[in-house]
Order: C-alpha cells, then sequence, then structure tokens
C-alpha cells in the first residue's frame, strides 16, 4: 500500500504537537458536558468556494438543540473563536422524520494549515475534528481518493455491506486532503421505510474519514428519493453544503472547485441521461424522472466554467466527477448513457477534460484516452491512443468507472467479443424505457483499456497524486493508483488494500504562453 511521504507524516505530527501544546488547549480540549444531552454525530467537511480559505463543518442532531456552535483553533493563534451554527432541517415526506442538521462556513482561513475544532450544543460533549486548508492556489503536489457507490457500511440497510465502512477507511489510510464520491450515497431509496435512518447510517460511517478531510459528492440515481421534494435532493441539499454554482435554483447539484492547477467539477448525471433508474413514487408506482431539469442550465454553466478555465494560465488539468458513465463493458451494466455522449462528451472534448471519474456500475474499468466518436456508430468515443502507462491526455480523456466504494452488489463480470481475445461487447442504452430495464443496443466496446474481472475483489479505491512539474510549460503528471480489496468480514474488518491498477496522465503546463480558444478547437479534432 502507498503511504504519505516522510515529509508530510512529520508536517502532520509536528502540527498536532504544536496544537497539543498550544495556550489554552488543555483547557479547552479536555473540558466535560455539563448535562446528559446527545451529542452532535455526523460531522463532515466540504470545500467552500475557495478551498485555501474557506471550510465548511456540517453535522446533525437527533434533536433540535440549544446554540449549535464551533471552536476553532490553529497551532499558532491559540483557541477560543466561537462561530454559531446555522440550522437547517427537512422533513422526509415518506416517514414524516425531522432531521436537524448544522453548519459553519469558515472565511479568511489560511491556505495549507492545519485547524482543530469541536462542534457542541449547550449541555452536550463537544465532537472534535481537524482539517487542512488547501494550497494557495498555484501549482503544487496533493493527493485525491475517489470511489462511487459507498452504502451504510451494515449489511442491516439495502444495498449496503459492511465494505462501506472498510472504505472510509481506506481512505484514511491514504490520507489524502480531499476524496470525490461519485454518487450513490446512502441508498436510502432503497431503505424507504427507514430513509432517514439510512442517511444517518451512511453520514456517521462516511464522518470516520470526513471529521478529517472534505468528502465532495455528486448527486446519484439513489440520490433521488420519493418524498424528498420537486427533485428528490431534499436530503442531499439538507445535508451537505456545496460550493455555489451561483444558480437560483439548483445550488449544490453541480459546482466547481479548483485546488493547485487542478479544476475540479462535480456533475449532475440525473440531469443527462436518459436512463429512467430513480426511486419509485408509491403515488404513482412510477419511478421519479427528472432527467433534463434544469433546461440547459447545467450545460450553459459547465461551458462558461471550462471556458473560463482553458482561457487563462493558472488551470492545468481538469477533472470531473459524475455518477452515471458514457460507456462501460460491465455484463450486468446500465449501458453507455445516449443522453451523455450527446450532451456532455462533445463539451469534455471542446475544453480537453483530463478526466471523468464514474460510478454506477459496481467495479472498475478505464478507457483509453478518447476524443471524438466514430462515423457510423452510437456516438462511440474514438480511441486517439493506445497507450496504457503513460497517457497524453491533451490528445483525449480518460474515463474511470469506480463504482466499488462499498455497496452489497458487485458488476465486475464483463461481457466479451466473439472469440477469446476479441474486442469486448459493451451495452448502449438510447433512449428512456421502463424502470430498470435493460439497455436497447450494444457495440463493440473499442475504448475499453483495462478492467478488473476478480470477483475476489469486488471493492476498491482509486489514488490520485499530483505533480505539479518544476518548469513553466513543462510536463506534469497525475498519477493514479487503482487499489482493489477482498469483501470485509467480522474477522477481517479491514482488509488490506491490493496494487491493480497504475498509470500516469501527463500533459504540458500552461504557464509557457497565452493560452488561445483555436488551439483547443485544434487539438481536440
Amino acid at each position: 500500500m502507498a503511504h504519505p511521504s516522510r515529509r508530510t507524516v512529520l508536517r502532520t505530527t509536528a502540527a498536532a504537537a504544536s496544537l497539543a501544546a498550544a495556550p489554552g488547549s488543555t483547557l479547552l480540549w479536555s473540558r466535560p458536558a455539563v448535562a446528559d444531552t446527545p451529542g452532535p454525530e455526523q460531522v463532515h467537511l466540504g470545500f467552500g468556494n475557495e478551498p485555501s480559505r474557506e471550510m465548511t463543518v456540517s453535522w446533525a442532531t437527533a434533536a433540535s438543540v440549544s446554540r449549535p456552535r464551533l471552536r476553532l483553533g490553529t497551532a499558532k493563534g491559540g483557541f477560543g473563536r466561537v462561530l454559531d451554527a446555522e440550522t437547517r432541517t427537512y422533513v422526509d415526506g415518506l416517514n414524516k422524520v425531522e432531521t436537524y442538521t448544522h453548519r459553519v462556513r469558515l472565511h479568511g482561513l489560511q491556505p495549507d494549515t492545519p485547524y482543530v475544532y469541536e462542534v457542541s450544543h449547550d449541555g452536550a460533549t463537544p465532537r472534535r475534528g481537524t482539517f487542512r486548508t488547501a494550497p494557495e492556489p498555484g501549482r503544487t503536489a496533493f493527493r485525491f481518493t475517489s470511489f462511487g457507490d459507498l452504502g451504510t457500511g451494515s449489511a442491516a440497510f439495502s444495498k449496503s455491506s459492511i465494505h462501506g465502512a472498510a472504505a472510509v477507511r481506506h481512505v484514511e489510510q491514504f490520507a489524502p486532503l480531499f476524496h470525490l464520491l461519485n454518487g450513490d450515497l446512502a441508498y436510502a431509496n432503497n431503505n424507504p421505510t427507514v430513509q432517514p435512518q439510512a442517511w444517518d447510517a451512511f453520514m456517521n460511517n462516511m464522518s470516520v474519514s470526513a471529521a478529517n478531510r472534505p468528502w465532495m459528492p455528486a448527486p446519484g440515481n439513489h440520490e433521488v428519493e420519493a418524498g424528498g421534494g420537486d427533485l428528490g435532493y431534499a436530503s442531499y441539499h439538507t445535508r451537505f453544503d456545496l460550493p455555489d454554482n451561483h444558480s437560483r435554483d439548483y445550488c449544490g447539484n453541480w459546482y466547481s472547485f479548483r485546488v493547485g492547477s487542478v479544476l475540479f467539477l462535480s456533475l449532475d448525471g440525473n440531469d443527462l441521461a436518459v436512463e429512467d433508474d430513480a426511486s419509485i413514487d408509491p403515488a404513482t408506482g412510477r419511478s421519479i424522472y427528472i432527467s433534463g431539469y434544469s433546461e440547459g442550465a447545467q450545460l450553459r454553466w459547465l461551458e462558461r466554467t471550462l471556458s473560463r478555465a482553458r482561457a487563462g494560465h493558472d488551470i492545468d488539468w481538469i477533472v470531473a466527477s459524475m455518477h452515471q458513465f458514457a460507456m462501460s463493458s460491465s455484463a450486468t451494466s446500465h449501458g453507455g448513457d445516449m443522453g451523455i455522449r450527446e450532451q456532455l462528451l462533445p463539451v469534455f472534448d471542446r475544453y480537453q477534460v483530463d478526466l471523468v471519474l464514474c460510478g454506477h456500475d459496481h467495479d472498475y474499468e478505464r478507457t483509453y484516452a478518447v476524443r471524438g466518436t466514430d462515423p457510423g456508430s452510437l456516438l462511440r468515443p474514438s480511441v486517439v491512443s493506445d497507450e496504457i502507462h503513460d497517457i497524453d491526455t491533451s490528445q483525449g480523456t480518460v474515463h474511470l468507472i469506480l463504482g466499488g466504494g462499498g455497496t452489497a452488489s458487485s458488476d465486475d463480470t464483463y461481457l466479451t467479443g466473439p472469440t477469446a481475445g476479441g474486442v469486448p461487447e459493451a451495452f448502449v442504452r438510447t433512449q428512456r424505457l421502463t424502470f430498470k430495464a435493460d439497455p436497447d443496443a450494444k457495440e463493440k466496446a473499442t475504448w475499453s483499456a483495462v478492467r478488473d474481472p476478480d470477483t475476489a475483489f469486488p471493492y476498491g479505491v482509486a489514488v490520485f497524486d499530483v505533480d505539479p512539474g518544476a518548469l513553466a510549460g513543462g510536463r506534469t503528471t497525475i498519477t493514479v493508483s487503482y487499489y482493489h480489496t477482498p469483501a470485509a468480514t467480522a474477522a477481517v474488518p479491514v482488509p488490506a488494500p491490493v496494487l491493480f491498477d497504475r498509470f500516469t496522465l501527463h500533459r504540458l503546463r500552461r504557464d509557457a504562453r497565452p493560452a488561445h480558444h483555436g488551439d483547443l478547437a485544434t487539438a481536440g479534432r
């Protein structure tokens, strides 16, 4: 297993020691509760609009509480800054259970700085956590991790397994700056009689890692819940406070943030996919189908965001996180979605998006670098290079399916070609069908580069190490390492990750000369 660098370990250890020795720290962090009031739970972090200077701390309580608040500390400044929390609630439309959440948006933080915090309310024992802000915008090395399809971490809930608990702990072992969660979070909609309780279990499990580093989610089809408002996102939005996309109606459904020279996009595939795969509305007996709900607002925002990013000198890499995908060769696949292909892939091509991280199918698959489409096909992405070890993403985009977070089912069996060693086949979904219907077409999966068919290892986590390079206009890289793990058991609750796939993405830094949109158009042909 990969480990943080020695410098990272020493820096973290030194910061912890400094915090422990800060003036007043013993009194502050050791104070007992004054009553037996149930304390904060489900503590988690999220980046604000500027990750180097903003962080949101969120948590939940079992009922309404008095004076929810956060106390913040640093190694240099000591402790004592107290901020009142904003409270949000929602009532689950199926169970009439009210959920109470609280959040504090922290502004004016110092870049690349460790902080200690505690959240509390009157009469309760504080819950404590730490975080580190992102580095100052610029070119710097950092690590992030990603997977989708996590579940609650408990087999007591449908679609969940104990490996969801192991997966959260694996993230902590790799110690990233942050984690991208590519949709299908709690699977609460598969537990309609206990939707709020499923969310509570999911959030408490995630908190093992997310109380120490931001977990940045994208909505999946299982976040569309009956009784969850017009789009089914009431629980998702009440629990997560996400960067602002400046939309009047859809804040949090999609967003972006920057770390170093990497722009991260979180997209809502439910708005773009033709697949009809969401919660069943008990009033109609049909699934809640929200495809196209933004009437193009998400795509217009995406076009503006990418145009700005590629017009400047500061952004080298663009990474998109979403749930549904454009292609998969799993034998039990939802199918490469024609809505994604028609609406999203041309935008990715136009602005040279480097990496697309998805979930949805519960397995691992990666593509060759692709750009454009094959003539006479179902908009099948064209392979621009068969290189699988050191890939130039200025020439094409690499797509990854990372759906092995920890849900109860795995999809790591794949369609094959007509003969052994032939080009595998893949399903494609070209139109809306009835709920959970099979895809309606097939194609040759010429784009499929690496698949993980070992059913003994149904789960996994991807680790991304960004190296900005040393020279203006020189080479910058992202090294991707995918670790798969056997299923967790009572005897071995956190099985050791095993390296399955490692490769490097590279491109030239964009600080050598001014960027021109014409260059992008030429490179994307």
